[in-house]
């Protein structure tokens, strides 16, 4: 008969594991961004994490958009003079 033990066993499910290499939630994965950006020498943020991962896109098409019309103000008023 064969008795697992189950004391040392580390998930390896993403989102329950405890190995910081590999764990998904909490702040694990910008913990894992802040070491590549200080191994890239780089400042680690948040928005700049965010962004990395593609979760503010929409911001990022709003920016874009906001500098378009910037631009276009721009040519408007050299135009008109």
């Amino acid at each position: 008969m064969m008795v697992e033990t189950s004391i040392f066993k580390v998930a390896t499910d993403p989102q329950n594991a405890s190995d910081p290499r590999s764990a998904n939630h909490h702040w694990f994965p910008f913990l894992r961004y802040q070491e590549q950006c200080e191994a890239e020498g780089k400042e680690a943020t948040v928005n700049g994490w965010l962004r990395s991962t593609g979760k503010l896109q929409h911001q990022l098409e709003y920016e874009e958009l906001k500098a378009q019309a910037a631009s276009s103000k721009q040519e408007e008023k050299t135009a008109d003079e």
